[in-house]
């Protein structure tokens, strides 16, 4: 195999956080944000874990885990792009893995974050991914297990698409189309949306003490649009989707989004 599709095929194997690994134990205590970073010649990798996540030492343990694994796969295929190649690689290779804050309910912690991957070319590839907690349980919660299994997710597909669009107008952006088996090229103006499903998201933090307000979706380049217009969040409120969730996580949710917390967004993702 060619050496550059084997480092993209490392960078995609990140992002989908396809990781068998067991997680390594750190201390739960431990307050700084960057777990590790190596610089060796043009190759940078890099994980960073918010401090806050150390209050949840099963939690932080294992990201830190599945990142290192994730980490040394990519390192381990940019150095064999260089043993191909007899010498240093004419391009940087680098790779970030980042994890921010947790959102916390009485029995549910999320957090998100971004990775950063470059492998030469115009420009990097940013992508998000997220995990849900089980704080009581100290496991991973499907994303699908939120919800009925008898739940019409076509109704969380669409209020999806509807804050898409929103973020969408708010930049200039072409609209999406609803949700669709086909997006359509990047140039044409033609983009569906994503199945909310397929989509990473975490919780948004809401109004009511302990209680999630609502999905905070998280959107990659080309997903919904070209690449010049970046990134994008959506909120779902609560409202939208209640009705569709399990039993067992319905009393995790209450309200609306937090004001405070959707006037952060819009301060990050001003255009």
């Amino acid at each position: 195999m060619n050496a550059f599709p084997r480092i993209l095929m490392a960078a995609a194997w990140l992002l989908a956080a396809a990781c068998a690994s067991p997680p390594q134990a750190i201390a739960p205590n431990d307050p700084r944000p960057v777990a590790y970073k190596l610089e060796d010649g043009r190759m940078t990798t890099e994980l960073t874990l918010d401090p806050a996540l150390r209050a949840h030492p099963e939690l932080r343990a294992r990201l830190y885990g599945e990142g290192m694994a994730a980490i040394r796969e990519f390192e381990a295929a940019v150095r064999g792009a260089r043993a191909e190649a007899g010498g240093e690689l004419d391009s940087d290779m680098d790779l970030s893995l980042r994890w921010g804050a947790p959102v916390e309910t009485s029995r549910l912690v999320s957090t998100d974050g971004l990775v950063w991957s470059f492998t030469g070319g115009a420009h990097g590839n940013p992508g998000y991914h997220a995990i849900l907690w089980d704080r009581i349980g100290q496991r991973p919660v499907a994303p699908a297990e939120l919800f009925r299994a008898d739940a019409d997710q076509t109704k969380l597909d669409h209020a999806l698409c509807d804050a898409i669009n929103a973020a969408k107008a708010a930049r200039g952006g072409d609209q999406a189309w609803d949700p669709a088996p086909y997006r359509g090229e990047q140039g044409e103006g033609l983009w569906s949306c994503p199945a909310a499903l397929e989509t990473p998201f975490s919780l948004a933090p809401g109004d009511t003490t302990g209680k999630a307000g609502g999905l905070v979706f998280l959107i990659g380049p080309y997903i919904v649009g070209p690449y010049a217009e970046g990134v994008y969040t959506a909120v779902v409120p609560a409202a939208a989707f209640s009705a569709l969730l399990s039993p067992e996580w319905a009393d995790q949710f209450e309200g609306a989004p937090s004001p405070e917390y959707l006037d952060r967004l819009r301060a990050e993702h001003a255009p």
